[in-house]
């Protein structure tokens, strides 16, 4: 399931347009159709998802260890269209800081959006080696103070 909801996502971000990157977006419900139109696995197709939101904490988790943006953002409350609380909580989880939830989230669908439509390669690698050096910074750090 986590495999097909990321490659739903990851459709629905590169075809996104970035000057409105909203129109990207799809309800929990949707998504849980568009996964499982059959309602197989009731905790993805239908409320509460009790399946499906730890499903996209992991596509999520995934998308930020290789420097790319939480495709989970372009999943939406079909009451507010806006991300469930839930959004805002993995996030500070994966040590983002996120001061106002909405706002993050806002800035976080659009970095999707931008960074899935540009269909550009180069931008993908650079993104998971910026990540990589990253860690390896983080690491020479610890190793510094260790030796200290």
């Amino acid at each position: 399931m986590e495999r097909d909801i990321h490659r739903h996502l990851l459709r629905l971000a590169k075809e996104g347009d970035p000057a409105n990157p909203a129109v990207a977006c799809i309800s929990y419900k949707g998504l849980g159709m568009a996964i499982d139109p059959e309602g197989r696995n009731l905790g993805m197709s239908r409320p509460p998802f009790r399946t499906m939101f730890p499903a996209l904490g992991h596509v999520s988790m995934y998308e930020v260890e290789h420097g790319r943006p939480m495709l989970s953002a372009l999943v939406v409350s079909q009451d507010t269209g806006t991300a469930g609380p839930g959004f805002a909580e993995l996030a500070r989880h994966l040590q983002f800081e996120v001061e106002d939830d909405e706002a993050f989230w806002r800035r976080e669908l659009k970095e999707a959006v931008r960074f899935w439509s540009a269909n550009d390669p180069v931008l993908i690698v650079d993104a998971a080696v910026d990540r990589v050096l990253e860690e390896l910074k983080q690491i020479k750090a610890l190793l510094r103070k260790r030796s200290a």
